[in-house]
């Protein structure tokens, strides 16, 4: 076992407990929940959820990709979703080589973390739309609790419901759907704003 590497390993995946969540800086949230704070919800939700299911689900691969789905952000920090039609591919290709230099080294950890979270972006394993589904729940809930607290400008957040996606996962299309009603409740009739979205058309 190679324990210094290891220890590396650990000292830079404790940054994600330091790097914040872009999105919610943007939308006005002084000291927003940081990367890892952001995984852990996803696990939690993705654990409760898979109680609820009518099928069964192999348990430590659904956590293993949310507590690890994220962790390439450790070297190339947190980008919001604005910067996708920029640098899209680029990030993909980032958080692949990444993660591979975060956790080389450490008894094929790499490799199994890798091959899961590839399975994870094809969304079609019972255990990666469950994932999914939870990390998108997870974005949604906390825009709820933000709007709860009167942190930020959460109107945004409403488009996000409405288009949630539960991929086939009933009990997070259920709890999405109350998640919308509470944010509503929150927000009433607040328009939403829509910069950092814009694009010039091409004459």
């Amino acid at each position: 076992m190679k324990i210094e590497r290891m220890l590396n390993s650990f000292v830079e995946l404790h940054l994600l407990t330091k790097i914040p969540r872009t999105g919610w800086i943007l939308a006005g949230v002084s000291n927003p929940e940081s990367v890892s704070d952001h995984c852990y919800e996803t696990a939690l939700f993705a654990y409760m959820i898979s109680k609820q299911l009518d099928f069964q689900v192999d348990i430590k691969k659904v956590l293993l990709m949310a507590l690890f789905h994220e962790v390439a952000e450790a070297r190339i920090t947190d980008l919001p979703r604005r910067s996708k039609d920029y640098i899209g591919k680029a990030k993909r290709d980032g958080e692949s080589q990444g993660l591979k230099d975060i956790l080389f080294g450490l008894n094929g950890v790499s490799e199994e973390i890798s091959e899961l979270l590839e399975e994870m972006h094809e969304k079609k394993s019972p255990e990666a739309r469950l994932v999914e589904a939870a990390e998108e729940l997870q974005i949604i809930f906390k825009a709820l609790v933000y709007a709860k607290e009167n942190r930020g400008d959460m109107s945004e957040y409403k488009i996000d419901v409405s288009k949630y996606d539960s991929l086939g996962i009933e009990p997070a299309e259920k709890i999405a759907k109350l998640i919308g009603e509470k944010l509503d409740e929150y927000l009433g009739k607040k328009p939403y704003w829509a910069i950092g979205y814009e694009k010039q058309t091409q004459s």
